[in-house]
């Protein structure tokens, strides 16, 4: 099942797509680059080829021959693409993750790398939503009180609403949330719901 949210992005030749199993062959190449993603607060920028980094959960390059990949299971996908081509890439965002930083490291990372984030387009992809999120007191305080609700005693948390307030502290605004849960749909991996060791797995490159 290949499911495609590039015309969500609507930057051109900008593909964004989400595979439930492993991808066409077609896309099996040595030009896809993988994070072993440990819910940290690392990225990292690069323009060559490395089967794998550690130790990280965002991954940036200028070098648009390269496909980079980030699996999910409820955590957020959080896809970044500058419209003049200038920067692609992505970020894997759970609550820890957030909490410790790992969109401000990613943005400070390309203001460090001399980009300009004026004409960045971010797409946060399916992930997990507030409704089906329950979260004790030790990481609701981890937040503001407005990413949070309560019902029936118990506490309820909104990835995305954080996700979006730190992207705005960054004037970043042109974001597009596709408003899919994982906890929701049956048919995407979520580890909330089942505990699953599956993955979906989502990419992003041009096309040439």
């Amino acid at each position: 099942m290949l499911i495609d949210y590039s015309e969500k992005i609507n930057v051109k030749n900008l593909n964004i797509l989400f595979s439930l199993s492993n991808f066409a062959q077609s896309l099996e190449d040595i030009s896809v680059i993988r994070m072993n993603q440990t819910h940290s607060n690392q990225s990292i920028f690069l323009n060559q080829f490395s089967k794998q980094y550690e130790y990280s959960d965002g991954i940036f390059s200028s070098n648009n021959q390269l496909i980079l990949e980030v699996s999910v299971a409820d955590c957020m996908p959080i896809f970044f693409a500058d419209k003049n081509k200038n920067f692609f890439g992505v970020v894997h965002a759970g609550w820890k993750g957030l909490a410790e930083g790992i969109i401000e490291n990613s943005i400070e990372l390309l203001i460090n790398e001399g980009f300009r984030l004026d004409s960045v387009k971010v797409l946060i992809g399916p992930s997990i939503r507030q409704d089906n999120f329950e979260v004790k007191n030790d990481v609701a305080d981890l937040f503001d009180d407005r990413f949070s609700t309560l019902k029936d005693g118990k506490i309820f948390l909104s990835l995305q609403k954080i996700a979006m307030s730190k992207l705005s502290a960054y004037n970043i605004h042109d974001v597009m949330d596709v408003e899919e849960c994982t906890y929701n749909t049956p048919t995407y991996y979520s580890y909330r719901r089942n505990k699953t060791e599956k993955r979906m797995k989502g990419r992003i490159y041009w096309n040439e």
